[in-house]
């Protein structure tokens, strides 16, 4: 994962990366922000990842086992990720763990396309953005919780320090008891739409 993710920030360095730290800017993404949250980019081609992770000697079961690349009943395999924006997912001691990958197109489907649950990733235990809250929330004895990697950017990004996001689900017992370790106090913000407040 750590390998997948400096690959990642290189190909939204890249010229190719053009049109993804497009998306980033107009999104009001600082580019402070895009390298403290390591935002990358994940390119059209099937195969790309693919061929970086085995040249760099690790084997394909392994990077199936990772959830980064997929294989199918044919026994074919490609890239898990492809034109997406590339979000790190860690756990609270910083380790990448995982992805969440944003689509580029707006036909592009699904919209947000996670890293599915591995031997060291378990969506229901993480909370994303712990690792660079977590002081933060400590201090303040309480923590805001929101739904999603660009709403805890934006919050970042702000000045809200003690901010932890949920991984695409609401708020499981494991993740409540994660953040009972550090704060007291948790403050909902989700989105007013009924998704949302259902979760709420």
């Amino acid at each position: 994962h750590e390998v997948a993710a400096a690959w990642f920030q290189e190909q939204l360095a890249s010229v190719a990366g053009g049109r993804a730290r497009q998306q980033l800017f107009d999104r009001g993404m600082a580019p402070a922000t895009i390298e403290k949250l390591g935002v990358g980019y994940a390119p059209p081609g099937r195969e790309g990842l693919k061929s970086h992770l085995l040249e760099r000697g690790f084997s394909l079961d392994l990077c199936v086992r990772s959830g980064l690349v997929s294989r199918r009943d044919t026994g074919e395999t490609a890239d898990r990720f492809r034109n997406r924006l590339m979000i790190p997912i860690c756990r609270d001691s910083g380790a990448i763990i995982a992805f969440g990958g944003r689509a580029m197109d707006a036909d592009q489907q699904p919209k947000y396309l996670n890293s599915p649950e591995t031997p060291i990733y378990v969506k229901g235990r993480t909370l994303y953005g712990l690792h660079l809250s977590k002081h933060a929330i400590r201090k303040a004895g309480q923590a805001v919780l929101v739904e999603g990697y660009f709403d805890f950017a934006m919050a970042v990004q702000g000045g809200v320090e003690p901010v932890v996001a949920t991984c695409g689900t609401a708020l499981t017992l494991p993740q409540a008891q994660t953040l009972r370790r550090f704060a007291n106090r948790v403050v909902l913000s989700f989105d007013p739409d009924a998704a949302g407040q259902g979760a709420a």
